[in-house]
């Protein structure tokens, strides 16, 4: 789990989703005796002007922080739900690009920041409609803190600090859209989850994109209509190819594991197809249709085109540039919660083909659990149970686990040891909006102090520490939008350790960060990374890992993941399988503590969602072998 994150990209350029028509509310008007509003410069200096029904803003450059105007109502506050959103078209005047921020507030403690706001950036002389939608904000995204439409407090318009003196102008500043329209989608970037996880064919809920490629063409017909087959045709000698996809952006398959496809051969000759998934950066594997042979004509067909990679990943470091990879042919990049099309290609045959593609259905296969899961390793050896925590009792055993850590991956969440439950068999890392202080500690000053969302977590630093073994836990993962849980080892030293406190736990070396099972819950409940962190965090950082992990849960949704660590080998198990291999003199030998912990946030989630809440982290227990 290191540092870094990248924010999930929400683009928003398209109308938005309508509700019952309601017209408008201006908000500001020049007369003051017609208008919702008063102004008020937030910073000496700055100074507003109506010319026109056009608000002429001035900034004067210097060090005060977010100078810009407030709309404050002329009485009491303003009830705007009735509406969706707020906007006005705001236009730069000055030489200068402008980061302009519409804020629409509550009253309320301003540290609990009782508002929703939204930004954009301006060149000079351009002009652009800046909105916020209630319950959202910062590239609508779910509010964390969703604003009472009814009790608007006031409006802001501000820039950022800067040294220059800035203008902007702002026009139609009105209450617009129907109450619970969401936010702009682009449709190129548009998610949709199939129904019922069927793709296209009988039973989808909207007809496929269809492009006919390398000779492919469509018969007479024409393209199909939801619930009708893809028919294919390809002239002699040709080799022809058909991509089949949702009708604008991607389609999410998240809660499902495969692909299964329905072909039939509606030809005179025989037909054999390559089947594969396409990403928008990566492909899945290629299946062949049949596996041997060929179907004979008027013969129909099912296979499935799995998500997990065909062969398990291995890692390697470049020589050239010192970073981690894959091996070539293991592994697998592919997304399946933005998938892009159903890919069928007919390579070249001297007779000409026909064929519909009937169906294509997401599903998921359940775990197929080897009967000596969790009693001992998954590879041979004279092996020995080190540690058994089965999170049996009422309460975290506090003489192995830590309850209380540092927080460096979100500025959301605290720790709490409420949010540590232990009851029924099993360990609940609980995520759920709580405000409340770091580590239950009111007097603590650090980022995350006096949050909004608090979680449990648990370490075994200083407490549960080995060095080589196997490590498993059987786990179950939460699905709330935008969570973050992980299992996963950092180095202990041990307290004798000389130098900084820091360096105890330091991945320079010979210590080492093991991933062995990191979820993001928008990748979908089958999907996780692994990964390796070594050399600090800062800029000799070095990483090897993937986040293309695919698994089936058992029935009662959970699954278990080990990692093998020996001197030079790192390697991940699902389930009793190997999934991941990284075999390098580099690989840890110091030893480790395990960590249990549920954030939000991450380099490619989706947007955290609290409506979700309150969700969980489950382990039902955690085991270490060591050889004798």
């Amino acid at each position: 789990m290191n540092a870094f994150s990248l924010l999930f990209l929400f683009a928003a350029t398209a109308a938005f989703a309508q509700g019952p028509a309601i017209a408008p509310k201006s908000l500001w008007e020049a007369d003051p005796a017609h208008s919702a509003s008063s102004l008020a410069p937030t910073k000496d200096g700055v100074s507003a002007e109506a010319r026109d029904g056009v608000l002429a803003v001035t900034v004067p450059g210097g060090p005060a922080a977010w100078p810009g105007f407030a709309l404050v109502p002329s009485e009491g506050a303003l009830d705007l739900s009735p509406w969706g959103r707020v906007e006005a078209l705001v236009s730069n005047t000055c030489d200068s690009p402008l980061h302009l921020t519409l804020r629409v507030d509550n009253s309320g403690d301003w540290r609990q920041k009782p508002w929703n706001s939204e930004s954009v950036f301006l060149k000079p002389g351009e002009a652009k409609t800046v909105k916020v939608v209630f319950g959202y904000e910062n590239g609508f995204r779910p509010a964390e803190r969703p604003i009472d439409s009814s009790r608007v407090s006031q409006l802001l318009f501000f820039l950022g600090k800067s040294e220059k003196a800035r203008s902007f102008e702002v026009s139609g500043i009105q209450a617009a859209g129907a109450a619970g329209d969401g936010p702009p989608v682009d449709p190129a970037r548009r998610v949709v989850r199939p129904r019922g996880g069927v793709l296209f064919g009988d039973g989808a809920a909207e007809a496929p994109s269809v492009a006919f490629v390398d000779g492919a063409a469509a018969p007479a017909a024409g393209a199909p209509r939801a619930g009708e087959p893809v028919r294919v045709e390809v002239g002699p000698g040709r080799r022809g190819a058909v991509k089949i996809g949702p009708p604008t952006g991607f389609w999410d398959l998240g809660l499902a594991t495969e692909v299964r496809v329905r072909v039939r051969n509606e030809g005179a000759s025989p037909l054999a197809l390559a089947l594969r998934l396409d990403g928008p950066d990566d492909k899945s594997g290629t299946v062949r249709m049949p596996a041997e042979g060929a179907l004979a004509p008027g013969e129909c067909a099912e296979t499935a085109i799995p998500f997990a990679a065909a062969v398990p990943w291995r890692g390697e470091i470049d020589a050239a540039t010192g970073k981690g990879r894959a091996a070539a042919g293991t592994g697998t990049k592919f997304s399946s919660s933005r998938t892009r099309a159903v890919v069928a290609i007919s390579e070249a045959e001297s007779e000409a083909r026909a064929f519909s593609i009937e169906r294509a259905v997401a599903v998921t296969q359940p775990a197929t659990l080897p009967p000596w899961l969790g009693k001992r390793p998954p590879v041979a050896g004279d092996w020995t149970l080190a540690f058994a925590e089965e999170f049996d009792g009422t309460a975290v055993n506090e003489g192995l686990w830590n309850v209380h850590a540092s927080n460096y991956w979100d500025k959301r969440t605290h720790f709490s040891r409420d949010n540590a439950i232990v009851s029924g068999g099993m360990l609940h890392l609980r995520y759920e909006r709580k405000p409340g202080f770091q580590n239950d500690d009111p007097a603590d000053r650090s980022s995350v102090s006096n949050t909004p969302y608090a979680c449990g977590i648990l370490t075994g630093f200083g407490k549960t520490v080995h060095r080589y073994g196997y490590f498993e836990a059987r786990m179950k993962l939460p699905t709330a939008p935008g969570l973050w849980p992980a299992f996963w080892m950092m180095p202990d030293r041990g307290p004798e350790t000389p130098g900084e406190p820091w360096r105890r736990s330091d991945t320079h070396d010979g210590g080492m960060e093991f991933d062995i099972l990191e979820h993001l819950t928008g990748w979908g409940p089958h999907r996780f990374n692994v990964a390796c962190h070594w050399d600090g965090y800062g800029k000799d950082h070095k990483a090897i890992g993937s986040s293309g992990i695919y698994f089936d849960v058992d029935p009662e949704g959970f699954v278990v993941a080990g990692m093998l660590w020996e001197e030079g080998l790192f390697a991940v198990f699902v389930n009793g399988r190997e999934v991941a291999r990284w075999e390098d003199a580099r690989v840890c030998s110091v030893p480790v503590y395990p960590i249990f912990y549920c954030v939000s946030g991450g380099w490619d989630n989706a947007p955290f969602d609290p409506k979700a809440l309150p969700d969980e982290f489950v382990v039902d227990w955690y085991r270490v072998w060591q050889k004798k």
